[in-house]
């Protein structure tokens, strides 16, 4: 299956001022097979997996070293290194390969948090390029990546629809990691699911972080996982959990660190109306949501379709600014009266807002309140539901 990534990957290669290529993303997201179409496609190139012990020895931080591995300092094409997070000293190679080789183009993956590893950004301050891959986009599902083209609610290929449709329920339920998507036995996907979780899910997070606490790590993300959509109350968490409140951001700074979860900020002009310490928190993949909580149930048995319906959406949107590089900041909106608005996308170039309520099987415009306090700023109003969604993707 052809990925929006891909392209934003080519072209930065074909950049004439290369840069180091960062692919990162949670396990089984696409990475090892994005290096692998990259490899097929390209003549010259070489690839080293650093998941095995025998690669991360053959390279140290030596340019004498790297030319006898890579063949020169003149050495051209691309080098493709997989899961570099467990190379010693990455930080340090990448910046010699940027530094030392200047005809050769480096194309890395990593987990979530690789760029966040002690001294590899300062290493690579100004080298390099990251670009994050999502679980399967539905412009990815129906292979409509050549269109690029991106307005709110504005897609024209209607004939989509259908498919979208009948996708819809199983991306709710099992998610859209693509080992997953494309498994077809319902049980299968819920068992890939489950072998992840309890044996991947929390492999570089323990390894590399060293929690002290690992089931209350756990647990935490279950808490979270009955959450997505709400409001998040860390004092809450804490009193439940029995550990202080410290302890509760830091691991949900650690979930967002590692692509577990997305947070969500409020929007807020007048801080003496609107709330602006609060956030919300939605998973990156539905499939190890429901995963983390063992609830696969069919949506029509399910009471939480709504926000599982939200949580969706709020990603589909994250997937599109960042791959097809739109100028939007999101965020959501709610008052001291309760008056709520699910999401906000702020025009950064404009600094006009469009307001979007999100709800599973109705056709509810946002907030009067916001609409009475914005009306200046407000470009405009959407609601998205499972009738519509197709005009979203």
């Amino acid at each position: 299956m052809k990925r929006l990534v891909t392209h934003k990957i080519k072209t930065e290669l074909d950049h004439p001022k290369r840069k180091v290529v960062l692919l990162l993303g949670q396990r089984r997201i696409g990475k090892t097979y994005e290096l692998k179409r990259l490899s097929d496609e390209i003549e010259i190139s070489k690839y080293f997996d650093f998941e095995d012990g025998r690669n991360q020895k053959l390279f140290i931080p030596s340019v004498k070293d790297l030319e006898q591995i890579l063949g020169g300092s003149e050495v051209t094409g691309i080098v493709l290194f997989d899961e570099i997070q467990y190379l010693e000293k990455s930080g340090s190679i990448l910046k010699l390969l940027y530094d030392h080789f200047p005809n050769l183009k480096v194309v890395a993956t990593g987990s979530a948090s690789f760029l966040m590893m002690k001294n590899i950004g300062d290493s690579l301050y100004g080298r390099y390029f990251a670009f994050y891959i999502f679980p399967l986009t539905m412009r990815e599902i129906i292979e409509e990546i050549e269109i690029t083209d991106f307005s709110i609610g504005g897609f024209t290929q209607k004939y989509h629809k259908p498919k979208i449709d009948a996708s819809l329920e199983t991306q709710l339920i099992f998610g859209s990691l693509p080992e997953v998507f494309e498994m077809t036995d319902l049980s299968r996907k819920k068992e890939i699911l489950q072998n992840y979780i309890n044996n991947l899910l929390f492999k570089d997070i323990f390894e590399i972080e060293r929690i002290q606490h690992p089931r209350i790590f756990k647990n935490l993300l279950q808490l979270l996982a009955f959450q997505i959509g709400k409001i998040v109350n860390p004092n809450e968490l804490s009193k439940t959990l029995g550990i202080d409140r410290k302890t509760v951001l830091e691991y949900i700074y650690l979930y967002e660190k590692f692509h577990l979860i997305k947070t969500l900020s409020p929007f807020y002009k007048n801080p003496n109306k609107e709330i602006k310490k609060s956030f919300k928190v939605y998973f990156t993949d539905l499939g190890i949501r429901n995963g983390v909580i063992d609830d696969f149930k069919l949506l029509s048995l399910r009471g939480d379709r709504g926000e599982l319906f939200e949580n969706y959406v709020v990603n589909m949107f994250k997937a599109n600014i960042h791959y097809l590089s739109l100028p939007y900041k999101i965020s959501f909106w709610r008052n001291f009266k309760q008056a709520e608005v699910d999401l906000i996308l702020e025009n950064t170039n404009t600094g006009k807002l469009n307001p979007i309520e999100i709800k599973w099987n109705k056709n509810k415009m946002p907030s009067r309140a916001f609409r009475n306090q914005y009306e200046d700023q407000i470009e405009q109003e959407y609601c998205v539901n499972k009738e519509n969604l197709w005009k979203y993707i």
